[in-house]
C-alpha cells in the first residue's frame, strides 16, 4: 500500500480490507464504527441548524442508514468506484472524503471538492474512487455500469459499486444497465437500500413484497437479500460480492433490508411514517448493534466513549470552520476564473 492510499483510508478511519477477506477484524469494525458516528452527528448538526432556523442546502438525512452507507464502503479498494446516494455523508466518509470536505461542499462553501459549487449531490474526489454524480434522477446506473466498462477495457480488476433507493430502482436506465453488465461480465455490484419508503410511498406500493430485487433474479446473476443495519452482515456481504465481481464472473445485486429514521428531507412533516413504526425500528439502531457488537469482542467501554468523544470534537472543529470559510463563488474558485 501507498503511503496516499494509507493517509486517505486513515482520514476515514477505516483500513481497507485485503483481497478476498471476508472476516471483520476488531480494528476494521472500530475505525467503520468511528466513521458511523461522525456521520451520525454531521446529520445531527444539520438538523439542528435547521431547527434553529438556520439554512442547510439540500439536506437529506441518513440517520439510521449509517450501517449499510459505511460498511459496504468500508472493504473497497482505493481504485474501486463508487456511486453514492443523496443520503450518502456515510457513504463519503468511508471511502476516504474528509468531513470537512463533505461539510464546505454541503453549505457552499469554498474549499470542498467542488468548491461549494455542487452541493453535497456533486461530492467528486476521483482520486478516492469518487467520481462524482448524475444531475438528472436515476441515471447513476448508466453511469456506474460505463465505469466498469472502462475498468474491464483498462485490464483492471478493480469494481464499480452503484448505491441506490426505491424511486431510483424504479427507473428503466438501471435495468437496460443490468442487462448489459450481465451481457459483459463486467464488475459492478448493484446495492439497493431499502429503508422502508420512497418519500411518502412504502416500498411495498412499489415492488411486489416490499423487496426491490427479486424482478432481477431472472438475468441469472447472485442476488442476495441482507441486514443493512448490522455492520458485519454488510460488510461480510459486500466482501463476498466483490470477491465474484473481482474474479470477472460478472454483477452482482444486493438489497439491504434498512429503515428511514428522520424525514425524507428536512421540509417533510413526515406524518406519514406511524410513531409506533419508528420506535420499534430505533430498537434496531445501526450504532447501537455495533456497541453491542464491540463489546462483546471484548472492547473496553471507555474506548468505545472515547471514540464517540473524538468523534465530537472533529464534528465541533469542522463545523466552525465551515460556518468561517468564505461562500462560493463562481468567478473565484480554487484560483480559477470562470467566464
Amino acid at each position: 500500500m501507498s503511503s496516499a492510499d494509507a493517509d486517505a483510508e486513515m482520514t476515514s478511519g477505516i483500513r481497507r480490507q485485503g483481497p478476498g477477506g471476508t472476516a471483520l477484524p476488531t480494528e476494521i469494525y472500530l475505525g467503520m464504527f468511528r466513521t458511523m458516528i461522525l456521520s451520525r452527528r454531521f446529520d445531527e448538526a444539520c438538523a439542528a441548524l435547521l431547527g434553529a432556523g438556520k439554512p442547510v442546502p439540500h439536506f437529506h438525512s441518513g440517520v439510521g442508514q449509517e450501517a449499510l452507507m459505511v460498511a459496504a464502503v468500508a472493504p473497497l479498494r482505493r481504485d474501486d468506484q463508487m456511486i453514492y446516494t443523496h443520503r450518502g455523508y456515510g457513504h463519503l466518509l468511508a471511502k476516504g472524503v474528509s468531513l470537512r470536505e463533505v461539510a464546505l461542499d454541503t453549505f457552499m462553501k469554498r474549499g470542498g471538492t467542488n468548491n461549494g459549487l455542487g452541493g453535497n449531490m456533486h461530492v467528486a474526489r476521483p482520486d478516492l474512487g469518487v467520481p462524482g454524480r448524475e444531475g438528472v434522477f436515476g441515471t447513476r446506473f448508466g453511469i456506474a455500469t460505463g465505469l466498469a466498462l472502462a475498468q474491464t477495457l483498462d485490464g483492471s480488476d478493480a469494481v464499480t459499486v452503484c448505491f441506490y433507493g426505491e424511486a431510483a430502482g424504479a427507473r428503466g436506465i438501471l435495468y437496460e444497465s443490468l442487462n448489459m453488465a450481465v451481457l459483459w461480465k463486467l464488475p459492478i455490484i448493484y446495492i439497493a437500500e431499502n429503508n422502508g419508503w420512497s418519500f411518502s410511498s412504502r416500498t411495498e406500493w412499489l415492488f411486489p413484497n416490499g423487496r426491490m430485487t427479486p424482478v432481477w433474479r431472472g438475468f441469472d446473476i447472485p442476488v442476495e437479500e441482507f441486514d443493512g443495519n448490522d455492520p458485519e452482515v454488510t460488510f461480510t456481504t459486500v466482501c463476498r460480492a466483490l470477491d465474484h465481481a473481482r474474479s470477472g464472473a460478472g454483477p452482482v445485486v444486493l438489497e439491504g433490508l434498512t429503515y428511514r429514521l428522520d424525514p425524507h428531507i428536512w421540509y417533510d412533516p413526515a406524518d406519514y411514517q406511524p410513531n409506533a413504526e419508528i420506535a420499534s425500528r430505533r430498537e434496531r439502531d445501526p450504532l447501537a448493534i455495533a456497541r453491542r457488537h464491540l463489546v462483546k469482542r471484548g472492547v473496553a467501554i471507555d474506548r468505545i466513549q472515547s471514540i464517540e468523544q473524538e468523534a465530537a470534537r472533529e464534528l465541533e472543529e469542522v463545523m466552525r470552520e465551515t460556518e468561517a470559510a468564505p461562500w462560493a463563488g463562481w468567478n473565484t474558485n480554487a484560483g480559477v476564473v470562470l467566464t
